[in-house]
């Protein structure tokens, strides 16, 4: 993979952009520039670059982002133009002068999808022990009351 960088750490400013997009967004931005859709990254200030980033258009789109305002930051794509959304191609420019960002949002989702399968596993071994501390009678009212829930459930949302 061809990644363009910015030279020196990435503003803290810049980086709440990726805290600031949607999930899709994000994920979208990633795939662009893991796929070399940044082209032209070109820092233009402290802070504050341009590219054009190829999207499902036939041009690429124009990009700029900068860190002293995020909220500034513009692309001329049909999401993003003339609001104060942040798209994927932003993103995608984001990750593309800061490349070490990927590798540290890959590693923050792979922790926190560890820590969910620990909470899971956790969960799960507290209710094995809950049914298995149950005398059979309450075992059989529990079954029952998680059937007719589960019931319930299913004719509110049919």
């Amino acid at each position: 993979m061809h990644r363009h960088n910015v030279e020196g750490e990435p503003p803290t400013q810049l980086l709440s952009i990726l805290r600031m997009v949607s999930g899709a967004s994000l994920w979208r931005g990633l795939d662009y520039v893991e796929q070399g859709r940044v082209k032209n990254l070109r820092p233009v200030g402290k802070g504050a670059f341009d590219a054009e980033v190829e999207g499902s258009a036939n041009l690429p789109y124009t990009v700029h982002v900068g860190t002293a305002h995020v909220r500034q930051s513009y692309c001329d794509c049909p999401h993003a133009a003339g609001t104060r959304r942040i798209c994927k191609h932003m993103v995608a420019t984001v990750f593309a002068a800061y490349p070490q960002q990927v590798d540290a949002f890959k590693w923050e989702v792979e922790q926190a999808e560890l820590e969910y399968r620990r909470e899971e596993a956790a969960h799960r071994a507290e209710l094995i022990r809950y049914v298995n501390s149950l005398k059979k009678d309450e075992l059989r009212k529990a079954l029952l009351d998680a059937l007719i829930e589960l019931e319930e459930r299913r004719d509110r949302w049919w």
